[in-house]
């Protein structure tokens, strides 16, 4: 198309120099920089550092524990009796000592406790990992809208350029009275038409850089590098099961965690039915109760706790039942979000076999409104055809390039939900 071929020689002087004087910044590139600056991606992060010190401390739970234990007492009503001699009441007492406590069996708590604390690490692990696949899907969904409203914009302008060449040369078959009035009209009419369009397309296309910027946390009007066109090929996906899926999704990763959780709350929840030992070596310095004055001397205490729960009114089997609810609960769950999962395969893979097939017929459109664009404009400039043959062909041209970018916008998207369904 001869029109086409001169018009994009004049964009790359106008539209493209200032993009190229910027680094070429990837897809890649673009979600490394988005990345690192997402809040939500280092809320998480901070999340499973703190999980992990609190499964951590859970541990601390099987280790002596070591408490320096003080007490004191005074009289108000016999304050004066301060300091009797020997073998007299005083009025004060206090106890000093310290004490390693070890506990033996706690019917399962301490190992339930650290389960519970272990499998919430986890659940934040995988958390980090599907807020990454979100970000990276964002990312995707960013930057090919961006590449795809430039493309809209060099679409415009070179509509525009097509028509503009158009007016010129009617406005000056006019001038010579070769042509009537009402092409001129019809003409120009088509002029402030792409006019506008330019104007549309350049705002949506500022206000996508504006997005692209803000994401990756720098100023929205700050320039950016040259992107990949929006017609890039996109990579060959290869199709994986459901079951596959499965294996790779963090949020069913979660259910899997979350009934194990779920059994192992119902173990803590019944431990407090068991029975509960524990020792403790102390030691220290007290008075005498009364105090009489007598000398303080270094007690060694050696202690031994056990507590066996006899009877509660059933709250042990109320209790057990209300755990197996909530197991029952997470079961489902992950159920729901394997049945979701399914769906949103099915969907993507869907996606992925009609937007290329939507590309091929888009691009074979294009092709069509070229040549009809050319023979059409030849016809009405050579004398055998009417301005309306002309805007009706410009009309289908710039419809078709519109279609093939959202085609091709559609594809790669497609490409992004498909690698965010299977966790890639």
């Amino acid at each position: 198309m001869k029109i086409k071929i001169i018009s994009l020689i004049l964009l790359g002087c106008s539209l493209t120099t200032a993009a190229q004087e910027q680094d070429f910044m990837s897809l890649e590139t673009y979600r490394k920089r988005v990345e690192g600056y997402s809040q939500v991606l280092k809320q998480q992060q901070l999340q499973a550092i703190g999980s992990t010190e609190a499964r951590k401390a859970a541990h601390t739970g099987f280790l002596p524990a070591v408490d320096l234990v003080g007490d004191g007492t005074i009289n108000l009503r016999e304050i004066d009796k301060w300091n009797e001699p020997l073998g007299e009441y005083r009025t004060y007492t206090f106890k000093a000592q310290a004490m390693v406590s070890q506990p033996l069996y706690t019917g399962g708590s301490l190992n339930a406790k650290y389960k519970i604390a272990k499998d919430t690490e986890e659940l934040a692990g995988l958390n980090v990992e599907l807020t990454m696949d979100q970000i990276i899907y964002q990312s995707d969904s960013y930057y090919w809208s961006a590449s795809a409203a430039y493309a809209t914009l060099q679409s415009a302008m070179l509509y525009q350029d097509i028509v503009k060449k158009q007016y010129d040369l009617t406005n000056e078959r006019f001038t010579l009275g070769a042509i009537s009035r009402n092409d001129l009209l019809m003409i120009t009419t088509r002029l402030k038409e792409a006019e506008l369009q330019l104007i549309q397309a350049r705002q949506s296309y500022i206000l996508a850089l504006q997005k692209l910027n803000t994401l990756m946390g720098i100023d929205p009007n700050a320039p950016v590098g040259q992107l990949s066109p929006i017609s890039t090929s996109s990579e060959q996906q290869q199709i994986m099961t459901l079951e596959e899926v499965l294996q790779r999704r963090p949020e069913y990763a979660s259910t899997i965690v979350d009934i194990r959780k779920s059994e192992t709350q119902r173990k803590a929840a019944l431990s407090q039915y068991n029975p509960q030992v524990s020792m403790y070596v102390a030691g220290g310095w007290a008075t005498l109760t009364p105090n009489l004055g007598q000398p303080l001397q270094f007690t060694p205490v050696v202690g031994l706790n056990l507590s066996i729960p006899i009877f509660r009114w059933g709250a042990r089997f109320k209790t057990s039942r209300e755990q197996d609810a909530y197991i029952g609960i997470q079961k489902l769950q992950q159920s729901y979000v394997a049945d979701n999962i399914n769906q949103e395969l099915s969907s993507a893979i869907t996606n992925l076999n009609e937007t290329g097939k939507l590309v091929t017929t888009a691009e074979e459109t294009i092709t069509v409104a070229e040549e009809n664009l050319d023979l059409v404009t030849y016809s009405y400039n050579e004398g055998n055809g009417t301005m309306v043959d002309v805007l009706s062909a410009q009309l289908s041209w710039i419809q078709a390039e519109n279609s093939l970018i959202s085609a091709q916008l559609s594809q790669k998207m497609a490409v992004a939900s498909y690698r965010k369904t299977i966790s890639e």
